[in-house]
């Protein structure tokens, strides 16, 4: 029976690198001289194939193995040491469920990985969702040691992660923080997104906005949190009418009859929503179907705004209005902390980088088309921009505010394995002002100001953050 050990085995697999380092100062370990299979290695030794894999991944470190795919493993090249302190020869895989949004955080990454001397593999699953969870169950048997994982937000997604934990393998999680599984996560500034989305609506005069998304994933709560409260902190209320769930059984399989099924009901009420927040730019372009399939017109009947900025939604007609995830510079990050967890760093993941905002040096400003400014910002409320600009939102909330505290709060209740970039605000033609708004749409009761903060922001910035975790989930759930 294999020996295994319940804290970090290494009196398990320290012996078989003292006998591999024998046998590798022999004359006879020439470069490029076959040593064994890690499942021979196993069997022979009497260890697990994970303290197998321990003791190899430490004298690949070294430059003294190298690992070769469905091969086995092999004395080192002449000179390999010397590379491997570079980190030259290591593998990492990225997986993903599709190229679209996430083909620029494979850039990033790789430009990341190769820096540092690393092999980057891509395994892109083609919306396949099986294919994507057989890959990141069988990543320990593979070539790589680490990998950067595009989450499924799925149940069954979780279940393989927490498998991935448990055989000790060192992963970095994209676009999702798991609830009860601490591990490395790179995601965007959701809730501030929705915020942003929430302000430029009120600015070009909406006040009936619905919302439309699986609210199972954690990124897609975080942005319907920020719409609600950018509606309040304009003294405005949230119809929870226009609150379309979707129940997404496939996450990479065909959305459409579910945004159909959501979406369609609330367009057909006399007082419909004069705007949709989609929770993606996929479901947004499904929603562009249903709306045309009912004789609607995008913006002149009903505004539409997505989330991600992914390219492969730019063909649509009118463009469509989004949010971009900083994609390339989320690869970027992963790559650096799963390095460090490859190297031994067990704490590399629990760096928070707080980046709340674009700097306003880099918002190009969009004139309104009567001049008036709003909070000594200005807002473009008539639609009369070109696509691509991106809109200067009115200022961040002040520290001290009940939103300021609020967030604050959730931050601290979040786990610290984080890392949070900012995200940038892309105009499109598919967001029009409310129908019959003109000129300046911003009135005096929508201004926000710390007087005007509602009582139930104050009171839910003061509670703690096992109560502000409920307090989401009973609003997603209503």
């Amino acid at each position: 029976m294999a020996k295994t050990s319940t804290t970090t085995g290494s009196y398990v697999y320290a012996p078989l690198v003292a006998k591999l380092r024998r046998r590798l100062n022999k004359p006879t370990a020439l470069p490029g001289a076959f040593i064994d299979s890690e499942y021979n290695l196993a069997r022979t030794e009497g260890i697990s194939r994970m303290s197998v894999r321990r003791a190899i991944d430490e004298l690949v470190r070294e430059g003294r193995l190298q690992r070769r795919p469905g091969r086995g493993v092999y004395v080192a090249p002449a000179g390999a040491g010397a590379a491997k302190a570079n980190g030259a020869g290591r593998v990492v895989q990225i997986v993903m469920p599709n190229s679209g949004l996430w083909l620029d955080t494979a850039r990033g990454a790789k430009e990341a990985g190769l820096r540092a001397g690393v092999q980057t593999q891509i395994f892109d699953a083609h919306n396949q969702f099986d294919s994507d969870l057989d890959a990141i169950r069988n990543l320990p048997s593979t070539a790589a040691r680490g990998a950067i994982i595009v989450s499924l937000h799925h149940r069954r997604f979780a279940e393989v992660l927490y498998e991935l934990k448990l055989a000790h393998y060192p992963f970095v999680l994209l676009d999702e923080a798991l609830r009860g599984l601490e591990v490395p996560t790179v995601m965007a500034d959701n809730y501030h997104g929705g915020y942003r989305i929430g302000q430029e609506l009120i600015h070009r005069g909406h006040r009936r906005i619905a919302f439309v998304g699986d609210l199972h994933a954690d990124t897609v709560r975080l942005r319907l949190d920020g719409l609600r409260d950018a509606l309040s902190d304009a003294r405005l209320y949230f119809d929870r009418a226009l609150l379309g769930r979707v129940n997404i059984l496939d996450p990479v399989g065909d959305w459409f009859p579910e945004i159909d099924r959501v979406t369609r009901p609330m367009l057909d009420r006399p007082d419909r929503p004069t705007a949709v927040f989609f929770s993606h730019d996929g479901a947004a372009a499904d929603g562009y179907r249903v709306i045309q399939n009912m004789g609607l017109r995008i913006p002149k009947d009903i505004s539409v705004v997505g989330f991600d900025g992914a390219p492969a939604f730019r063909w649509l007609t009118p463009s469509l209005a989004t949010v971009r995830q900083p994609a390339r510079e989320m690869g970027v990050a992963a790559m650096e902390i799963l390095l460090a967890l490859m190297d031994g760093d067990p704490l590399a993941g629990r760096s928070r980088m707080e980046a709340g905002v674009v700097s306003r040096a880099a918002r190009t400003p969009v004139t309104v088309r009567d001049g008036s400014k709003t909070n000594g910002h200005e807002v473009s409320v008539a639609g009369d921009v070109e696509s691509g600009d991106e809109i200067p939102f009115g200022p961040e909330p002040p520290i001290g505010s009940s939103i300021a505290a609020a967030k604050e709060t959730r931050n601290h209740a979040e786990a610290a394995w984080h890392r949070v970039l900012p995200v940038t605000w892309q105009n499109g033609d598919s967001l029009g002002p409310a129908p019959g708004v003109a000129g300046d749409s911003t009135t005096k009761d929508t201004k926000t100001t710390d007087g005007s903060r509602s009582a139930w922001r104050i009171n839910r910035a003061a509670k703690s953050a096992d109560e502000i975790r409920m307090a989401d989930r009973e609003l997603v759930e209503v």
